[in-house]
């Protein structure tokens, strides 16, 4: 799991450098940008998975009704 943890990371990192140091052509500033988003988004995207098998082992299912709030 470290190695993906690592691959988002590093595929940030060298999106912003790229957009920090190529800045002569919009494309290579734009294809910088979209690379950014795609890498927090799968990020994200894992982490809410990982909200939902987390949930899911700690009260049985997945159903919304379960999840009452207020209880301890």
């Amino acid at each position: 799991m470290p190695y993906l943890h690592l691959s988002f990371y590093s595929a940030f990192t060298l999106s912003s450098l790229g957009l920090a140091f190529h800045r002569t052509h919009l494309i290579s500033a734009l294809l910088c940008l979209e690379s950014i988003i795609l890498s927090i988004y799968v990020a994200l995207a894992g982490t809410g998975l990982a909200l939902l098998v987390a949930s899911t082992r700690t009260h049985g299912s997945d159903h919304l009704h379960n999840f009452n709030l207020l209880q301890c």
